[in-house]
């Protein structure tokens, strides 16, 4: 198997047939072989009977189904164990992203061999948004562009689905987010270890008509949009602080050079102001804590790395470990009752 295409679903009944419909397209338009993996993130209504009913006999797709609900980062976890091809593609069942895209991020991974990875973004150069309501492309945009100042590289989509990785580069990562922060949890650690990423443009286009308007009605609850940006931003910037550190310290030592100065000539020509040597004495003790500050997140930066190198050699000279129990194969398994 050359390329394993990994999608989660949960309670999407109305529109998992026409998505099971364009992915038998994307499949056999693709010249290498290739899989469908749908993860069933413990659906509540008759999802997963609708998607077997589309498959039919088609062996290229499998379903695997969640317990209970977990999230989009479990689901994307249990795909990416599962599969079986040297290229792993994580999109949406929809296509919502391109029905195209998914061909051109392994072309592009096979045009490069020292490419790890390739994400699809809408803010490239022929890329964009259709039918997306504007405060989410707003919303998109400045948070991507945050995240691009706290971490390395030139990434201008960190937080999309859409990407292809090499197998041998994702699957030996221990990932433990379980909702939407897992994107970023992959971004900062491909970035941190230096692999190599790069990114195609793509159209995002979300669903017109009747069905469309209650996809983006349920797409922009605020409750919802307002706790994932917390969470994006909580995750960036406790992963991307050091790059936050470099700027302060410089910051802050312009602001004793000049203080620190003038509190001297001051002094020296006998007009001396407690309020700025005290101002001073503040400046350079904050810049100390900032300095150890730095140095110790550096070291514990260094020590994660080696954490997760450690981690991806085990996993691949095959470690046993205890198999997953929380989720089964709806193919393979008939009934709900033999878990993995």
């Amino acid at each position: 198997m050359e390329v394993s295409i990994i999608c989660p679903m949960y309670s999407e009944a109305d529109g998992i047939a026409g998505a099971v419909a364009g992915l038998k397209e994307v499949l056999d338009a693709l010249p290498q072989r290739a899989e469908v993996i749908l993860v069933n993130d413990g659906s509540e209504d008759d999802t997963v009977s609708v998607a077997i009913g589309a498959i039919g006999d088609d062996p290229r797709f499998r379903v695997l189904s969640h317990r209970v609900n977990f999230g989009r980062g479990r689901a994307l976890r249990t795909g990416m164990r599962e599969a079986r091809g040297t290229l792993l593609v994580t999109t949406e069942g929809d296509l919502s992203w391109g029905a195209d895209v998914i061909g051109r991020m392994v072309d592009a991974l096979n045009a490069d061999p020292r490419l790890d990875a390739v994400f699809a973004s809408p803010h490239l150069p022929g890329g964009g948004y259709r039918n997306v309501p504007r405060h989410r492309v707003w919303l998109s945009h400045i948070g991507n562009r945050v995240l691009r100042l706290l971490y390395s590289g030139n990434l201008t989509m960190t937080t999309g689905m859409t990407r292809a990785y090499r197998a041998s580069v994702i699957k030996p990562h221990l990932l433990t987010r379980d909702g939407k922060e897992v994107h970023l949890e992959i971004s900062h650690r491909l970035l941190t270890l230096g692999y190599h990423v790069g990114e195609v443009p793509a159209v995002l286009s979300w669903p017109a008509g009747v069905r469309g308007r209650s996809t983006r009605a349920k797409r922009t609850n605020w409750g919802r949009i307002l706790t994932l940006v917390g969470s994006h931003l909580a995750f960036g910037l406790l992963r991307g602080v050091n790059h936050i550190i470099i700027p302060a310290l410089a910051l802050l030592s312009i602001g004793v050079l000049i203080l620190g100065g003038w509190s001297i000539y001051r002094l020296a020509i006998g007009e001396v102001s407690i309020f700025l040597a005290a101002l001073t004495a503040t400046l350079v003790v904050l810049w100390v804590n900032v300095v150890v500050g730095f140095f110790m997140l550096h070291h514990i930066l260094a020590v994660q790395k080696e954490v997760w190198r450690a981690q991806s050699h085990a996993l691949m000279a095959h470690l046993p470990e205890e198999p997953p129990r929380y989720y089964y194969d709806e193919l393979r398994v008939p009934g709900n009752q033999s878990a993995r």
